[in-house]
């Protein structure tokens, strides 16, 4: 049990020093033997919590997580392209809260999922939610029901990622999500049919 709790106090405190210095110095101007000299611990120690730097950034996607099960939980009610846009609005407010650090994680996550091909991913975590709220909305309501879920959520995914990719260092909260909005009014009737 101590054992347990000496490695996860580790890995938040490289987790830790990683960012700060992230944000400090730029993520590519930081190096590996950076972070461990700004924890204490040796490189080497580094490389038994991470394999690469880029790690630290999908550990940190992958805390998020748990929280983006909460934001998909919590909008349970009302029209299915309603409810959508309750959650995108809630993700692109955290976002913004830490847009520089995010930024850099999205970019790390969306890599991971090209090169791992994996359904494990934290893309394809949030696909499969959002599939989920789509066929649940169509079981309540067959008003509701969409021809294709999974590509339906797909397309949300990619047009929140695209624009959060594009237009974040552009706009303000309000700007990016009345652009999600109008997006999403853009492709509804298409993913609606």
């Amino acid at each position: 049990m101590l054992r347990d709790q000496k490695k996860k106090s580790t890995r938040e405190n490289i987790t830790r020093n990683a960012i700060q210095m992230f944000k400090e110095k730029g993520y590519d101007n930081v190096t590996v033997e950076e972070i461990a000299a700004a924890c204490g611990i040796a490189k080497g120690t580094f490389f038994n919590y991470f394999p690469k730097k880029e790690h630290v950034l999908l550990y940190v996607a992958d805390s998020y997580a748990s929280l983006m099960d909460d934001i998909v939980a919590r909008h349970q009610d009302g029209p299915l392209k309603q409810r959508i846009l309750r959650i995108l609005r809630d993700l692109l407010h955290i976002y913004m809260q830490h847009e520089e650090l995010l930024r850099l994680t999205l970019m790390e996550t969306i890599k991971a999922e090209i090169v791992s091909g994996s359904e494990l991913t934290n893309i394809s975590n949030f696909k499969n939610a959002l599939r989920r709220v789509m066929v649940d909305a169509g079981e309540q309501d067959p008003q509701q029901r969409l021809s294709d879920p999974e590509l339906s959520a797909g397309v949300v995914v990619g047009l929140l990622f695209q624009t959060l990719i594009t237009l974040s260092s552009k706009m303000n909260e309000d700007g990016i999500y009345g652009s999600i909005e109008r997006q999403l009014d853009a492709v509804w009737e298409g993913i609606g049919r």
